[in-house]
């Protein structure tokens, strides 16, 4: 089992006055990333990986603090990552028990790549919502199972 976020609301890009991969969480999107612990609590989890955007790392700041985990930068998260090193890195078992925050566009190139090899159960394209999760379940069979946790945002 691994979880696949995309990370908070950050605003509108577009008015952001720097770089993109500097943006941060808007209040909202702070608020998602508070809501992301109480969403994941039943998961059991042993790493926190994060695209190197500010972003992604501050949708999982709240989550790493609740579960003394850090946060390590994986740069297959990143906008412009290649979907098939992503995919093997998915495909792997030390992908089990993590966590990964991206972008839209990444889990959206990392669908389409993972059912042109074979996942036929695997996000939907367009389908993730900012601050929503993917758990994905390979099981102790080839079956693979996907759960989507909606973000919360806390008050």
């Amino acid at each position: 089992m691994f979880v696949l976020v995309r990370h908070a609301h950050a605003g509108d890009k577009s008015k952001w006055p720097g770089r993109d991969i500097d943006r941060t969480l808007s209040t909202f999107g702070y608020r998602q990333a508070r809501g992301l612990v109480a969403t994941l609590e039943q998961f059991e989890l042993r790493a926190l990986f994060s695209s190197p955007a500010i972003r992604c790392r501050e949708t999982l700041l709240p989550l790493a603090a609740a579960r003394g985990l850090r946060i390590d930068d994986d740069r297959l998260l990143a906008p412009d990552a290649s979907p098939s090193e992503l995919f093997a890195e998915l495909e792997g078992s030390s992908a089990d028990g993590a966590l990964f925050c991206t972008h839209g566009e990444v889990l959206d190139a990392l669908a389409e790549f993972a059912r042109l090899r074979g996942w036929t159960c695997m996000t939907p394209v367009a389908m993730t919502p900012k601050g929503g999760a993917w758990i994905v379940d390979r099981g102790a069979v080839s079956a693979l199972t996907l759960r989507y946790l909606p973000p919360v945002s806390t008050g």
